[in-house]
């Protein structure tokens, strides 16, 4: 298909063109668009629920690509912890990245979602202080059940002499670096190249040297959003712990923090898409089941300690990996391998053991927050599985999957949620009277909560008369959102687009660049900037300009977070 842009397409026929026929891809999946509705109350990642219709109704940002190019940003993990401390007193796993996000909480106002913020949001809770050993809680958060080769090997290792276990290569894990070279700024390289050496060199760059390397200077780098940067200081560390370049496949001691340390890799080699070199280094992991991911393994080191020293979120990570590269049915397989495990442990946990069943929980307080968090884990695990369903356009999945959980939903912030992701999610299957059932739903659910419509209500109307092709009234509902939420990306990109649709190109990009300008750090995005620099094409075949004036406020405002600056900007 050719995506260029033509004006004579958009103008000299009275049907609406697909929007491919004008909008390149924008990195926004319909994945995108089920979790950001649906993780918490309120809308926090705001720039993903665009890409809504399939291609008999008319696509409103996103263009339909073939599978392969479905885009799983909504599944990054984010580096976060609430028990963060100093390298110098790492006592157990708790102290450092200890999840890739917080525990889902399902109803609360956070979402999981990777909106390219994130990443330093995230870190900044990483600076709270370690608290108290809690062996309970230990216990729930590395809970894990080993397979039964796995307890073969562990109980091997448990029972042997000290320093007579000599386990056999096969069940070990040996990962180590694939990439050789520190990666550069990407950013900085297109700035030289576009604006020359004087202008490019005000901008100050960051590099893995100009930070302490340890993981306080992790911290800052991913705080600071120097993406690339930190990824060259995790192989520094990873080096430090034996895992670095040439150690693939020679065995190797891990350690709650060198498996924290390849979360936090991975996690940023997922937002900047570093794909193939993400997929050879997570490939020695497998699905981490072998023993030396448990602490059983190392009896003389952890003494009576049981569970996974992988953190959930890395598990959850892997598993989603082939999504990302375009097989979201290995990406299932995998995510319903994991359900598996989980559901076997609230089962346990429902008749009184502990989650693996080997003993017995004594407290009903503990017994309720594992529950409560392996319940949330398992939601986590049916997200994502939602998301391959989509990317299968297998609707009904995602829908059955989406209705049980909205069943299971205690509260109308919940339930209101769950009926606007099933709203998006039929008017993206082209069910229009399905996602209108749904509409109404939310909204007597939204009564519960407020006495007025919100910004996610406006959306959802504004993408049902899209769906009607009443771009006009979906223009004002997205107006009425924004005068609500004058800073949310998501809707000034929609009514963009719905002003494109009735010839009004000059308000198109004007709507664009006034989020540009009105919040820089949030409006310097991927998904606007492609769509913003499109629109000036349509417009004219004098853009250069224009696009580097773009150019120039990436470099004023932003650090290294754009995954392909020159996609974005469209530029060479």
């Amino acid at each position: 298909m050719d995506n260029k842009p033509s004006l004579s397409q958009y103008f000299s026929s009275s049907e609406v063109p697909p929007a491919s026929q004008f909008f390149d891809e924008i990195g926004s999946s319909p994945s995108d668009m089920i979790q950001s509705i649906y993780l918490g109350e309120n809308e926090v990642n705001t720039t993903t629920t665009t890409n809504l219709f399939s291609q008999n109704v008319t696509t409103a940002l996103t263009q339909q690509k073939m599978p392969q190019e479905m885009t799983f940003a909504n599944v990054l993990p984010t580096v976060s912890g609430s028990t963060a401390v100093p390298a110098a007193s790492l006592p157990d796993p708790s102290t450092f990245f200890d999840t890739i996000g917080p525990e889902p909480q399902i109803g609360t106002s956070k979402s999981g979602m990777a909106t390219p913020a994130i990443l330093t949001e995230a870190m900044d809770g990483l600076s709270i202080k370690n608290q108290a050993v809690d062996i309970e809680a230990d216990r729930r958060r590395d809970a894990w059940i080993p397979t039964e080769e796995a307890k073969k090997t562990l109980l091997k290792a448990q029972s042997s002499p000290k320093g007579s276990f000599f386990p056999e290569r096969e069940v070990l894990t040996m990962p180590g670096l694939v990439l050789e070279e520190e990666l550069g700024d990407a950013l900085q390289e297109v700035a030289v190249k576009y604006l020359g050496v004087s202008t490019a060199g005000s901008r100050g760059v960051v590099r893995a040297d100009h930070v302490s390397r340890d993981e306080a200077g992790l911290r800052e780098l991913l705080r600071t959003g120097y993406l690339r940067a930190a990824v060259n200081l995790t192989a520094t560390l990873l080096a430090a712990a034996g895992q670095g370049v040439g150690r693939m496949h020679r065995p190797t001691k891990h350690t709650p923090r060198s498996l924290q340390l390849w979360l936090t890799r991975f996690a940023i080699m997922v937002r900047i898409k570093l794909h193939e070199p993400l997929l050879k280094e997570a490939e020695p992991f497998g699905d981490l089941s072998k023993p030396d991911m448990f602490y059983q393994f190392y009896p003389d080191t952890y003494e009576n300690r049981t569970g996974s020293m992988a953190p959930f979120s890395l598990r959850l990570l892997i598993a989603e990996l082939p999504g990302h590269v375009g097989k979201p049915e290995e990406a299932m397989d995998r995510l319903y391998t994991m359900l598996d495990v989980i559901q076997k442990m609230l089962s346990n946990l429902q008749q009184g053991k502990t989650e693996d069943g080997t003993g017995t929980i004594t407290s009903e307080q503990d017994k309720v927050e594992s529950i409560r968090l392996w319940t949330g884990r398992q939601t986590r695990v049916l997200h994502s599985i939602v998301n391959c369903a989509i990317a299968l356009k297998d609707y009904r999945l995602a829908s059955k999957i989406l209705v049980s959980l909205q069943k299971q939903a205690s509260s109308p912030a919940q339930k209101r949620a769950l009926s606007s992701a099933l709203c998006r999610l039929w008017l993206l299957a082209g069910h229009v009277k399905a996602a209108m059932v749904h509409l109404e739903d939310a909204r007597e659910q939204r009564h519960h909560l407020c006495p007025t419509p919100d910004v996610r209500e406006y959306v959802d109307l504004g993408l049902i008369d899209i769906a009607h092709g009443k771009y006009q009234e979906a223009a004002n509902n997205f107006a009425r959102a924004a005068d609500q939420e004058p800073t949310n990306i998501m809707v000034a990109n929609n009514l963009s687009v719905c002003l494109l649709y009735m010839g009004r190109l000059k308000e198109a990009i004007s709507v664009l660049q006034k989020a540009i300008n009105s919040d820089p750090e949030r409006g310097l995005n991927e998904k606007l900037l492609i769509n913003l620099c499109t629109l000036y094409e349509l417009e004219s075949s004098k853009t250069n300009e224009k696009k580097l004036n773009l150019l120039r406020m990436l470099c004023k405002h932003k650090s290294d977070t754009i995954p392909n600056v020159l996609e974005c900007l469209k530029l060479g």
